[in-house]
């Protein structure tokens, strides 16, 4: 009723190309966590979740590496502000103790990331090369942030934006900081490597001739759909 007392008031003051732009209010999880070393009081404090998504082979969304980082719960920490840790770890401090509960947020949080690079592939697909900035203008790395809210006493993940260099450099900030320490190397060079040789491969078939002799019958359809995504020139010869 406050909210919309106030846009009210606000709408009878502006002109008519003018406007009000409302965002949604995200609470941010307040779980119990162990009591302060400290007796100063402890303040509200917010879980920011980056995620980095990769084009795998395919084009199947693959979600890479993640990376949280903490802040006031009315700012929420954003890229660069605070060094990056651990989904496991800050899920812990955060007073998620059941292990059970961790791996699947792990996973609600996978599933969620991966959808969020479908649709924008999807939307991308209908797009013209002109509307994609050129013919080879394609999304290959996605980030997808997250908050780590409480929606109805559950936790809940809500995407707050889509970008892909902030993200890339926090999550390679996160991969180095965990090999400083002794953690094993993770899957984050490996999977950027392939989407990297997976778009040069393309470039190197792009626009070639190539002569297929006996391609098959409806079975092997998708050779021509592959064909027409790469660029490539067929031309078909029959035996």
């Amino acid at each position: 009723a406050a909210v919309l007392q106030a846009v009210g008031a606000r709408l009878r003051g502006l002109t008519e190309e003018d406007s009000v732009l409302l965002e949604a209010m995200v609470p941010t999880a307040r779980l119990p966590v162990p009591p302060p070393r400290s007796p100063a009081p402890r303040l509200p404090m917010a879980l920011r979740i980056c995620t980095l998504v990769c084009r795998s082979w395919g084009d199947r969304p693959q979600l890479c590496q993640v990376a949280c980082a903490v802040g006031r719960a009315e700012s929420p920490a954003r890229h660069g502000a605070a060094l990056p840790q651990g989904l496991d770890s800050s899920l812990q401090q955060w007073g998620v103790a059941a292990p059970g509960q961790r791996q699947a947020l792990a996973r609600r949080l996978r599933e969620a990331a991966e959808a969020a690079m479908a649709a924008l592939l999807a939307a991308e697909a209908e797009l013209s090369p002109q509307q994609r900035g050129g013919t080879r203008a394609r999304t290959d790395i996605l980030g997808v942030d997250f908050l780590l809210a409480c929606v109805d006493e559950a936790l809940e993940l809500v995407a707050l934006a889509a970008n892909s260099q902030r993200c890339l450099e926090t999550c390679v900030l996160a991969e180095a900081m965990g090999r400083g320490v002794g953690q094993p190397r993770g899957d984050l060079p490996r999977l950027l490597a392939e989407a990297a040789l997976h778009r040069a491969q393309r470039h190197l078939v792009e626009g070639k001739d190539i002569l297929l002799i006996g391609a098959g019958g409806v079975s092997k359809s998708f050779v021509w759909e592959a064909a027409r995504d790469y660029g490539l020139r067929v031309r078909g010869r029959g035996r």
